[in-house]
Protein backbone atom coordinates (compact mmCIF):
# COMPACT_ATOMS: atom_id res chain seq x y z
CA UNK A 1 0.00 0.00 0.00
CA UNK A 2 1.11 3.34 -0.90
CA UNK A 3 0.40 6.31 1.68
CA UNK A 4 0.84 10.25 1.21
CA UNK A 5 2.79 10.98 4.72
CA UNK A 6 3.40 14.28 4.73
CA UNK A 7 4.47 17.77 2.81
CA UNK A 8 7.31 19.15 3.80
CA UNK A 9 7.59 23.57 3.38
CA UNK A 10 11.24 25.33 3.34
CA UNK A 11 10.28 27.90 5.74
CA UNK A 12 12.54 31.25 6.28
CA UNK A 13 10.69 31.91 9.95
CA UNK A 14 10.32 28.24 11.50
CA UNK A 15 8.31 30.22 15.02
CA UNK A 16 6.06 32.42 12.76
CA UNK A 17 5.30 29.55 10.79
CA UNK A 18 4.55 26.75 13.28
CA UNK A 19 2.37 29.59 15.37
CA UNK A 20 0.43 30.30 12.07
CA UNK A 21 -0.34 26.29 11.33
CA UNK A 22 -0.92 25.63 14.98
CA UNK A 23 -3.73 28.64 15.38
CA UNK A 24 -5.24 28.87 11.88
CA UNK A 25 -5.67 24.70 11.27
CA UNK A 26 -5.78 23.85 14.89
CA UNK A 27 -2.41 21.08 14.13
CA UNK A 28 -0.56 19.64 17.30
CA UNK A 29 3.29 19.93 17.20
CA UNK A 30 4.95 16.78 17.35
CA UNK A 31 8.40 17.40 16.97
CA UNK A 32 9.53 20.68 17.51
CA UNK A 33 12.56 22.53 15.70
CA UNK A 34 14.39 19.14 15.94
CA UNK A 35 18.20 19.63 14.55
CA UNK A 36 19.05 17.34 11.81
CA UNK A 37 22.59 17.26 10.12
CA UNK A 38 22.91 13.86 9.01
CA UNK A 39 24.56 13.16 5.70
CA UNK A 40 21.28 13.01 4.07
CA UNK A 41 20.71 16.51 4.64
CA UNK A 42 24.41 17.36 3.73
CA UNK A 43 23.73 15.96 -0.19
CA UNK A 44 20.82 17.02 -0.24
CA UNK A 45 21.96 21.05 0.25
CA UNK A 46 25.18 20.68 -0.55
CA UNK A 47 27.24 21.43 2.14
CA UNK A 48 29.11 19.79 4.61
CA UNK A 49 28.02 22.09 7.32
CA UNK A 50 24.54 22.17 6.05
CA UNK A 51 21.25 21.33 8.61
CA UNK A 52 17.75 21.50 8.74
CA UNK A 53 15.87 22.91 12.02
CA UNK A 54 12.04 20.88 11.14
CA UNK A 55 9.00 21.17 13.11
CA UNK A 56 5.87 18.66 12.34
CA UNK A 57 2.39 19.28 12.60
CA UNK A 58 -0.19 16.96 12.39
CA UNK A 59 -4.00 17.46 11.96
CA UNK A 60 -6.56 15.99 14.15
CA UNK A 61 -7.47 12.86 12.23
CA UNK A 62 -3.29 12.72 11.71
CA UNK A 63 -3.18 12.76 15.98
CA UNK A 64 -6.00 10.38 16.16
CA UNK A 65 -4.79 7.60 13.65
CA UNK A 66 -1.11 8.48 14.90
CA UNK A 67 0.31 8.64 10.82
CA UNK A 68 0.03 10.74 8.15
CA UNK A 69 -2.25 14.03 7.61
CA UNK A 70 1.13 15.56 8.94
CA UNK A 71 2.78 18.91 7.59
CA UNK A 72 7.04 19.46 8.47
CA UNK A 73 8.42 22.73 8.47
CA UNK A 74 11.86 22.91 7.53
CA UNK A 75 14.46 25.64 8.12
CA UNK A 76 17.94 25.57 6.58
CA UNK A 77 20.88 26.68 8.82
CA UNK A 78 24.26 26.02 7.93
CA UNK A 79 27.35 28.15 7.07
CA UNK A 80 26.97 31.94 6.88
CA UNK A 81 24.66 32.58 3.66
CA UNK A 82 22.79 29.71 3.26
CA UNK A 83 19.17 30.09 4.16
CA UNK A 84 15.93 28.70 3.26
CA UNK A 85 15.35 31.01 0.93
CA UNK A 86 18.81 29.60 -1.27
CA UNK A 87 17.24 25.80 -0.91
CA UNK A 88 14.03 27.10 -2.26
CA UNK A 89 16.28 28.40 -5.53
CA UNK A 90 18.06 25.65 -6.08
CA UNK A 91 17.89 22.87 -8.98
CA UNK A 92 15.88 20.16 -7.19
CA UNK A 93 13.27 22.64 -5.83
CA UNK A 94 11.92 24.66 -9.12
CA UNK A 95 9.07 22.20 -10.09
CA UNK A 96 6.98 24.98 -10.15
CA UNK A 97 4.02 26.40 -8.41
CA UNK A 98 2.25 24.61 -5.20
CA UNK A 99 -0.16 24.74 -2.51
CA UNK A 100 -1.64 22.93 0.39
CA UNK A 101 -5.09 22.20 0.52
CA UNK A 102 -6.69 22.10 3.82
CA UNK A 103 -10.16 20.58 4.52
CA UNK A 104 -11.99 23.06 6.95
CA UNK A 105 -15.32 23.44 9.00
CA UNK A 106 -15.88 27.36 9.70
CA UNK A 107 -14.46 29.38 6.32
CA UNK A 108 -15.46 32.65 7.91
CA UNK A 109 -13.57 31.30 11.29
CA UNK A 110 -10.92 30.26 9.34
CA UNK A 111 -10.36 33.24 7.42
CA UNK A 112 -10.27 35.69 10.40
CA UNK A 113 -7.68 33.58 12.11
CA UNK A 114 -5.49 33.63 8.99
CA UNK A 115 -5.37 37.21 8.73
CA UNK A 116 -4.72 37.78 12.16
CA UNK A 117 -1.73 35.60 12.08
CA UNK A 118 -0.22 37.47 8.58
CA UNK A 119 -2.16 35.45 5.81
CA UNK A 120 -3.25 36.90 2.99
CA UNK A 121 -6.57 36.20 1.02
CA UNK A 122 -5.72 35.41 -3.20
CA UNK A 123 -9.53 34.98 -3.91
CA UNK A 124 -13.03 35.62 -2.44
CA UNK A 125 -14.70 32.27 -1.34
CA UNK A 126 -16.56 30.66 -4.26
CA UNK A 127 -19.20 28.22 -4.15
CA UNK A 128 -18.21 25.23 -6.34
CA UNK A 129 -20.41 23.45 -8.95
CA UNK A 130 -20.55 20.28 -5.82
CA UNK A 131 -21.37 22.77 -3.35
CA UNK A 132 -18.72 23.35 -1.48
CA UNK A 133 -16.68 26.39 -0.46
CA UNK A 134 -13.12 27.07 -1.60
CA UNK A 135 -10.99 30.31 -1.22
CA UNK A 136 -6.97 30.32 -2.29
CA UNK A 137 -4.53 32.60 0.57
CA UNK A 138 -1.47 33.01 1.43
CA UNK A 139 0.49 31.98 4.56
CA UNK A 140 2.92 34.38 6.10
CA UNK A 141 5.48 33.93 4.18
CA UNK A 142 3.71 33.71 0.88
CA UNK A 143 3.01 29.63 0.34
CA UNK A 144 -0.58 28.78 -1.18
CA UNK A 145 -3.26 27.67 0.74
CA UNK A 146 -6.13 25.70 -0.51
CA UNK A 147 -9.31 25.81 1.93
CA UNK A 148 -12.24 23.45 1.33
CA UNK A 149 -15.03 23.80 3.34
CA UNK A 150 -17.26 20.76 2.27
CA UNK A 151 -20.90 21.62 1.67
CA UNK A 152 -23.02 20.02 4.94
Amino acid sequence: MIQLRHAGLYVMDLAVEENFYRNVFDMYVIVEAQVQADELVQDLLGSKEASVRITKLVTEQGRVQGYDDMLELLSVEGPEGLKSKDVALSDIYKAGCMHLAFGIHDMEKTLDRLQSLGGRLVTKVHVMPNGNRCCFCLDPEGNGLELIERKE
